[in-house]
């Protein structure tokens, strides 16, 4: 892990951009003047406590981001989840479950293009005189075109989830411009401190102690109940 990354040093670019070399049975990088050896399981981390660095466009390019700072928008994602685990645990499990069928569509996909391609490698004279490997690519042919198809029906399932959640989004969006706005007294006078986890405290409390809420069961009601309560438990 490399800290304060805030002045990039460019001696690290064949670690980003992964330029490799395989000299007998050794992988190879360049640092510096320096050859030294890769292990298959380096992964290098880039760190900085400067929320408002930039780093330039051919960086953003070779690296994930992960942004651990308290945005309007992650704040807002994270008060939709809450409210839709509260309000509607329906709909959350089915988006999780959807999320989680997704990611192993694509990695299923991602795998039979890399079989695909390990296949082609090997092949020994021309391709069309193996018939191994043509009903090996049949075979792939097949299951893919099956995961894309599995693929576009979580596409929409999920629309008609993201539809529900939607209806929570203002709720969510609400939440987000409260605990900024509490943030910002601070400006005001030292003495108005307001945490991150006082204001899911807060926001815990509106949605599962209300007593307002009890016997109500339309969901456009609790809604309106919640978003009231938490204006004015939050700003009172």
């Amino acid at each position: 892990m490399l800290q304060d990354v805030e002045s990039y040093d460019p001696i690290l670019n064949p670690v980003l951009n992964r330029e490799l070399r395989r000299t007998g049975g050794r992988v190879l990088i360049t640092l510096g003047d320096q050859d030294i050896d890769l292990s298959p399981s380096f992964t290098i981390f880039l760190s900085t406590r400067d929320p408002n660095v930039e780093f330039p466009p051919d960086i953003c390019s070779r690296v994930t981001f992960v942004n651990f700072t308290v945005t309007r928008s992650s704040l807002q994602s994270q008060c939709l989840n809450q409210v839709l685990k509260s309000e509607r645990p329906d709909v959350d499990e089915k988006r999780s479950d959807l999320l989680k069928l997704q990611g192993e569509f694509q990695l299923r996909l991602r795998q039979l293009e890399k079989s695909l391609l390990q296949a082609l490698n090997d092949v020994k004279g021309k391709i069309l005189d193996d018939d191994s490997i043509l009903s090996h690519l049949e075979t792939l042919k097949t299951e893919a075109a099956e995961v894309a198809r599995k693929v576009e029906e979580t596409d929409v399932v999920m629309a008609e989830v993201e539809t529900t959640s939607q209806q929570y989004v203002p709720l969510a969006q609400s939440c987000s411009s409260i605990y900024f706005t509490l943030e910002a007294l601070q400006q005001v006078h030292f003495l108005y401190q307001y945490s991150l986890q006082l204001f899911f405290e807060i926001f815990h409390s509106v949605l599962s102690n209300n007593p307002r809420l009890n016997g109500v069961k339309e969901y456009a009601s609790r809604l309106s109940i919640i978003t009231t309560d938490l204006f004015q438990v939050g700003t009172g």
